[in-house]
Parts: C-alpha cells; structure tokens; sequence
C-alpha cells in the first residue's frame, strides 16, 4: 500500500468529489425552491436567451389581449345602451300609437301623451349625445365614437295627425338602431373576438414552449437531488477514511 505524508491524494480526491456533489445538490435544490431550470446564465446560456425572448413576446400579446378586451366590453357597453335606447323608442312608438286615436282621447289625454313622449325624446336624444366609455363617446359620431345615432326632432303627440307623422320618425329611429346593433355586434364577434381568440391561442402556445424550456422538470430534478445526496454522502465517507489512512501511518511511527 502507498503510504505518502506530504500529498494525500486520497484526502484531494473526495474532497473533489463532494465539492461537486455538493455544487450539483444546491442546483437542484435552486431548481425545486425556484421551479424554474434555468434561474442564471451558466445553467443554460442559451435556454436564458431563449426564454426570455419567449417572455417577451407572450408579454407582448398579453397587452394586445388586454387591449382587445377594453374594446370588447366599450362594444357590449355601446350594445347595452343601444338596446336601452329601442326600448325608449318601443315605449314611444306605443303612446304615438295611442295619441293617433283620433275621435277617442280628449285634450287632456292628448296632451298626457304628448308630455310622456317629450320626455322619453328628450332622454334618447341626451342618451345618443353623453353615452360614453372611459371618457370616449359611444354615439355621437366624432372622431372615435363607435356609431352616428340621429337625435330625434319631430315628435309631436299633441293631436292625432302629428301623432301619425311622429310615428314615421320614431319607426326611421327604430330601423337605424337595429343596423348599429347590427354593426356592433358584427364588430365584437367577427373582428374583437376572433381577435382575442387568436391572441389567447398564440398566448398559450408561447407559454407552453417558455415552459417545456424554463420551467423545472420536478420528477428529473429530484432524481437528480437524490443522486447529489448520495453521492456527497458517498464522497463524506471516503474523505473520512482517507484521513483514518494518515493516522494510521501515524500511528505506526510511534
């Protein structure tokens, strides 16, 4: 057996040995704490690279995912008060329909209809000038609103031949407000959420891939602990009897 003082080889070797193990232990333990296989650049320099342009385009679409969704619910919330709006018009429609009775309705009649229907055009009229979406108009047609609805002017209940003219107009309202439903709604379901459909596709498949490459495999991982424990329990035990080897020389020199 080859007995030497100076350099104990032995000693060096399970030294190194643990070092590693211990080194390969710590970076699994990293990985399981983290959940992420790659948590710096000498893990995996180009894996770092990867997912992190992988990050950013799944960033990306999540703001374009977000924005498509404002928009969604500016189209519902424009859909919402356009339906509110035909139920004025409806309400209208039927105290036109009433004040046309000609020979029936007395003067005071007549002028109750006449005030209930002023009422509802002067609310339409506000509703298609003020129904807005995080301070944007909805109705008005300006620049950005998303339809032109066309106030009324000419509802006049106040006899029976004014009453059948004002139906006209509130039947013209009547058919312009089914085409912007028409319209709105076309918009968010072929344009907006075929949009976010894609999108959230997209998203999705990114995310995957971002994850098949960054995120930790926890049934290899903990192998691999297991390995490291091992083997640096294995290194502890021969670095001890490689130092029981050197007393033993000393021994003998007694």
């Amino acid at each position: 057996m080859d007995f030497r003082i100076n350099t104990n080889l032995s000693s060096s070797l399970a030294v190194l040995g643990a070092r590693r193990n211990m080194t390969s232990l710590y970076k699994s333990l990293e990985k399981l704490a983290s959940g992420r296989s790659i948590n710096m650049a000498s893990d995996d320099p180009a894996g770092l690279v990867i997912t992190k342009q992988l990050q950013s385009q799944i960033g990306g679409l999540s703001q374009e995912i977000e924005n498509v969704n404002a928009n969604i619910n500016k189209y519902q919330s424009a859909s919402g008060t356009v339906m509110q709006m035909r139920d004025q018009l409806i309400e209208m429609r039927s105290l036109a329909l009433g004040a046309a009775n000609s020979g029936f309705n007395n003067e005071a009649a007549q002028q109750a209809y006449d005030s209930a229907a002023q009422s509802l055009a002067s609310t339409y009229n506000l509703t298609a000038a003020n129904a807005e979406y995080n301070g944007a108009n909805m109705l008005d047609g300006s620049a950005g609103s998303l339809a032109s609805v066309t106030e009324l002017t000419s509802v006049d209940l106040s006899n029976p031949e004014a009453a059948v003219s004002s139906l006209a107009e509130i039947d013209g309202a009547l058919a312009e407000l089914d085409e912007v439903s028409i319209e709105l709604g076309s918009t968010q379901k072929y344009d907006l959420e075929g949009r976010l459909s894609s999108l959230e596709i997209q998203r999705e498949n990114l995310t995957a891939a971002e994850s098949s490459i960054g995120d930790t495999d926890y049934a290899s991982e903990i192998t691999n602990m297991i390995r490291s424990l091992i083997g640096t329990k294995a290194s502890m035990a021969v670095l001890s009897h490689s130092y029981l080897n050197a007393q033993t020389v000393i021994d003998m020199l007694d």
